[in-house]
């Protein structure tokens, strides 16, 4: 569905950057096999475009579910080696665990799996989701610090994908559940990093519901007397959570201007004959 819209573009434009989902697989096999395609279809994709102006930066895929923990170290290192081959600048892998059902048997093999696969020259991360379009698929909020947590212990960068339509957690009238929110998850994973707040203080970060707990200045954000200055704030975002993906562009974008956090785009003057 892209390659009509990247035909458009000239080798002198901008840029487009991409993150790529792999298909995965439920064995450490067809996860193999899925990611040999997925591989493939990158590289025929990039010279589908020729000489326009295209990075595919990312790659993410999620761990098959019936590999043993013991396996799960393998299966991240044959995809990061695997990966390697897409040049001159290989994506960075994220590999998702599920947070559902089951999820603390899962989230410490997968993290040390993921950090046992990195070294100098192989940043890995860890990617969760953290909703979706039925009650069932959102994530407790034990689950969401326990994963930042891991995260912060193992020295992996985090990224989260689903359910973040807005800035703070809140009642979902669709879903008829409490959502999580991007400002929530973001301060607590660079409190985690940077301050080092203990899980049971992460928790309390990510169910904070009152947008005036958190108070944005210049160059600080402050919630309920912990601060973190630029420092802190930038390491968090290279270090803990990374980016957080919606479906939806104007609903976080509505809500921060509703907040007062997100400057208005000025108005452009009409042109007048």
């Amino acid at each position: 569905q892209l390659e009509p819209l990247l035909g458009q573009l000239r080798p002198d434009d901008d840029t487009v950057h991409l993150s790529v989902l792999g298909s995965g697989g439920d064995t450490p096999e067809a996860f193999s096999r899925a990611l040999e395609r997925d591989v493939r279809e990158i590289v025929r994709f990039v010279s589908s475009v020729g000489s326009r102006p295209l990075a595919v930066d990312q790659f993410e895929a999620p761990l098959p579910r019936e590999a043993p923990p013991d396996a799960l170290l393998g299966v991240v290192s044959d995809a990061v080696d695997a990966l390697r081959s897409l040049t001159p600048v290989p994506p960075l892998p994220f590999f998702e665990c599920s947070l559902l059902e089951g999820w603390r048997d899962r989230i410490k093999p997968s993290v040390e799996a993921i950090s046992g696969a990195s070294g100098p020259g192989r940043t890995i991360g860890l990617k969760i989701r953290c909703g979706g379009t039925i009650v069932s698929a959102v994530p407790s909020i034990a689950a969401v610090a326990a994963a930042i947590a891991a995260c912060r212990t193992a020295a992996i960068p985090l990224k989260a994908t689903q359910g973040l339509h807005h800035p703070l957690r809140h009642f979902d009238v669709q879903l008829e559940t409490t959502a999580h929110g991007f400002i929530n998850l973001f301060v607590g994973g660079a409190l985690a990093q940077s301050v080092g707040v203990p899980e049971d203080r992460l928790l309390e970060v990510l169910e904070e519901e009152d947008p005036t707990a958190f108070v944005f200045a210049e160059e600080t954000i402050t919630w309920r007397g912990h601060r973190l200055d630029i420092q802190g704030i930038a390491a968090g975002r290279r270090n803990a959570v990374t980016s957080f993906g919606s479906c939806s562009f104007d609903e976080p974008r509505d809500d921060l201007l509703e907040l007062g956090l997100l400057d208005p785009q000025p108005t452009e003057p009409r042109e007048t004959l």
